[in-house]
């Protein structure tokens, strides 16, 4: 007989790989929605959108126009067309959102992860700690590593964000999985000149950690005429379980990829490679302490 313990936590997720277009704020919404619509229809109780997925990557001259305003949504106040049809939608599909757009509070940019329960609102906010390339001059630094607990009815999943170059910094996600993730969601626009980065990463993240990774890419090329800049994404969207190898891969322009994740995976592969029970918290802190 079963203890609640060792029931089955199914976790039924679909990233999301889209192409989006810079400043093309209508259309990029509805093609999210249209993708989230097929992966409600296919069962998904999470639903993961990629990095800046709304306002496209490119829109560097435009940041503000596209900054979402946090403290509104938690107060109730779905002034943001974003933030409204994300809420709509997670309500009427009973599931759980993350997205990734830019954040604004009084005149400060952030690149914001966050997280739409089905009751709508926020639950959780990541911001990204590394910029990479000229997002240091666009956004201001996170600080914070947090993990949030989803309810979903029968069972609850511990989740952790991080977004896109993130990927490549083992101490965050290792942060996180400490602070007891079970699932690491990577929301990016990450380039094809660097996919061979992407592929090792994301499966290391998983394996050195014992988490499900859900790595959620943009495709395909944005340019932006304005600012004579075009960018090639790597797609390669992906799903992988706590022991590195990958469940599901995307390789369309706009796909919707889903798998059943067992929670409880994450336990025994810790228990079979104990990388985390093993990890010398306080040699590490010594250790960044003389970096200081």
């Amino acid at each position: 007989m079963k203890t609640k313990n060792s029931a089955k936590r199914i976790l039924k997720t679909a990233v999301i790989q889209m192409q989006s277009k810079p400043y093309a704020l209508n259309e990029n919404l509805q093609l999210a929605l249209n993708l989230a619509k097929e992966a409600h229809d296919k069962g998904a109780n999470l639903i993961v959108l990629p990095e800046l997925f709304d306002s496209g990557y490119c829109v560097n001259d435009k940041d503000a126009d596209f900054g979402l305003d946090f403290k509104a949504i938690e107060h109730g106040e779905l002034k943001n067309e974003s933030l409204r049809a994300l809420s709509d939608f997670a309500k009427s599909s009973d599931t759980h959102i993350v997205a990734c757009s830019i954040e604004k509070t009084d005149k400060k940019l952030y690149d914001s992860a966050y997280i739409i329960p089905p009751k709508g609102g926020i639950v959780g906010k990541h911001r990204k700690i590394y910029l990479w390339g000229d997002e240091k001059s666009r956004f201001r630094r996170g600080k914070k590593y947090e993990v949030f607990t989803l309810d979903f009815g029968d069972f609850s999943a511990k989740v952790g964000l991080q977004i896109c170059y993130e990927i490549g910094f083992g101490v965050g996600a290792n942060l996180l999985a400490l602070q007891g993730a079970e699932v690491l969601i990577y929301p990016s626009a990450f380039g094809k000149a660097r996919a061979y980065n992407w592929d090792l990463l994301s499966k290391a993240r998983a394996l050195e950690n014992g988490c499900f990774v859900c790595a959620c890419n943009h495709s395909g090329e944005e340019t932006n005429a304005q600012l004579k800049q075009t960018l090639e994404f790597a797609g390669d969207s992906r799903i992988i379980a706590p022991n590195g190898k990958i469940i599901v891969q995307a390789t369309k322009l706009n796909e919707v990829i889903i798998a059943e994740m067992d929670l409880n995976e994450a336990a025994l592969q810790r228990q079979k490679i104990p990388y985390l029970q093993d990890f010398d918290t306080k040699l590490t802190k010594k250790g960044f302490g003389k970096l200081t």
